[in-house]
């Protein structure tokens, strides 16, 4: 993981930043009120600084007129310093301005334009064009061989191009260089994008060691490890379009599709799915069936908002609770300050009173602490008991007419310090309707509900397309892997990065080609369709 830097910024500013002007003098030579306490630079940096410079400018000449410069000094924990160099016109003129930073080396790294007069909603130009002015950059930038990069289609669209670190012929994902070109065909922002190696404490690549090709299984071997994830699921109301105009997606009817549902990377070794970040995979888990109350909650007035709070273990009265309007749901609101730090709320459909939502919000946002689970306390909830609570607040609170539902994402068992989140979703003939959701958190101390959202649920029995009718799996397997076929690469999990494992290597993997126009199978035709499902996390 990155460690945190020292919270120490020197801002110092010069005319030209030469290697032997005093890095605390002004543009006029005048020694700034502050001199004492501005971070002095070796000499041998004053110069990397200064060539920087002239590097930035040679290679993108918009910067012609950017003669005044601030550097900031971040110090690291190691004692080293990360270095940002920001450039302006003029020191009254804030805009345009143009930042960049320093690798370990001195060399310039990343950096970001900011235009004076941005773009509204950055034209667009054609990519092909986006590609060709990128790939120009990388050449002047790295020289000929673009330092090992390649043009990667997969991660690229619109304004941007991104550029894949090449290691024994394979694309390693880790390893990118991200460009931004604005429709002048200028080149105004360079990062790493993708799957960050793990910022300034990742070991150089010269140390990583990479499997040979060779070793990995056979692409049909790894075809039939794929096979398994293609898997049906239907949408309610699928994404048709961003209408531009009114600044909302525009919806289809119902429809029934095939996709892969898992993390996307099959180990080239084992044939077994890599974890994400969580740690986890596969996004489907058994279904579980469920037995509904079957009589609809409603809330109408704020003493019977009082008797809800009441109901999931917070103790209030009528005259204490807050009416208001949600800003999310635009349904009628009730709010309990349960103490200075906490509130709960209760949101309802506005014209019926059904009751939709309720959590407990906390208000500290960043400053407050998770607690940690105490071996020697009280034995916090397992996943699975947390998942018994969680299902009997559904059956009571939830649609009458749900009969199974399934949870997503290794059942969400996420854990936000003593929560337990989950995402539940109906399933219809045994395939589950995605976007038909109901997310419910508990606190794995007491065992209460402290989130449950039903904005998102159909309340009455949903008309979808027939089962019988999709094609079968062999024939959308083909088509998916004719249009999108796997793909042997290196890769390094995210997982191994978040652990704190200094010793992380990449692993050799199989991935489906990703193509932002074909995104999932229809399972009606056998076609791939243009958009995809809009998948929300309960966080």
């Amino acid at each position: 993981m990155m460690k945190k830097l020292n919270k120490v910024i020197f801002s110092v500013t010069t005319a030209t930043l030469l290697a032997t002007t005093p890095i605390h003098l002004t543009n006029n030579g005048q020694v700034l009120a502050e001199e004492s306490k501005a971070k002095e630079l070796t000499p041998e940096w004053k110069v990397k600084v200064e060539l920087a410079i002239q590097k930035v400018k040679e290679r993108l000449p918009y910067l012609a007129d950017f003669s005044y410069s601030t550097l900031k000094i971040l110090e690291k924990n190691d004692g080293t310093n990360r270095i940002t160099i920001i450039l302006q016109t003029s020191k009254e003129k804030k805009e345009p301005s143009f930042e960049f930073g320093l690798d370990k080396q001195g060399n310039p790294d990343w950096f970001s334009y900011n235009e004076e007069f941005p773009e509204e909603g950055r034209p667009k130009i054609e990519h092909d064009k986006v590609v060709s002015k990128a790939t120009d950059f990388m050449k002047q930038w790295y020289g000929a061989d673009m330092g090992g990069f390649k043009y990667n289609p997969n991660y690229s669209d619109q304004n941007e191009a991104l550029f894949t670190k090449q290691v024994n012929g394979l694309p390693y994902l880790n390893v990118n260089v991200n460009l931004t070109v604005n429709s002048k065909g200028e080149v105004i922002s360079k990062g790493s994008g993708l799957y960050n190696l793990g910022g300034d404490d990742a070991p150089a690549l010269e140390d990583l060691k990479f499997a040979d090709p060779k070793e990995a299984i056979s692409k049909d071997q790894a075809e039939k490890a794929f096979a398994k994830h293609l898997k049906l699921f239907y949408l309610k109301q699928p994404v048709e379009r961003w209408d531009e105009k009114t600044k909302e997606y525009l919806y289809g009817s119902p429809t029934l599709r095939y996709k892969s549902e898992f993390s996307q990377f099959i180990d080239a070794k084992t044939g077994k799915e890599v974890p994400d970040y969580d740690g986890f995979g596969s996004a489907y888990n058994p279904i579980v069936r469920v037995n509904p109350v079957g009589k609809e909650v409603t809330v109408k007035t704020t003493e019977e908002a009082a008797a809800m709070f009441a109901a999931f273990g917070i103790e209030s009265k009528a005259e204490k609770i807050k009416e208001g309007i949600s800003e999310d749901t635009k349904g009628k609101e009730y709010t309990h300050e349960i103490n200075k730090d906490f509130e709960a709320i209760i949101i309802t459909e506005e014209e019926t009173g059904r009751f939709m939502s309720y959590g407990v919000v906390d208000k500290r946002r960043g400053e407050k602490e998770s607690p940690k689970e105490d071996p020697n306390g009280k034995k916090w909830l397992t996943p699975e008991e947390s998942m018994k609570l969680a299902i009997a607040a559904l059956e009571k609170y939830g649609p009458k007419h749900l009969k199974e539902v399934m949870p997503i994402g290794t059942a969400e068992f996420r854990q936000r310090g003593a929560e337990q989140g989950f995402k539940f979703v109906n399933v219809h003939e045994g395939i589950p309707v995605l976007d038909d959701e109901i997310y419910i958190r508990i606190d794995r101390i007491t065992g209460e509900v402290v989130g449950l959202r039903m904005e998102d649920v159909s309340w009455e029995p949903l008309i979808l397309p027939d089962p019988k009718k999709a094609v079968s799996h062999e024939q959308a397997l083909k088509e998916y892997l004719k249009v999108r076929p796997l793909e042997l690469q290196y890769f390094t999990p995210d997982a191994d990065i978040v652990s704190d494992n200094p010793n992380y290597q990449p692993i050799l993997a199989y991935r489906t080609a990703i193509s932002l126009d074909h995104r999932e199978i229809d399972a009606l035709n056998g076609k791939f369709t243009t958009t995809g499902e809009i998948h929300y996390n309960p966080y």
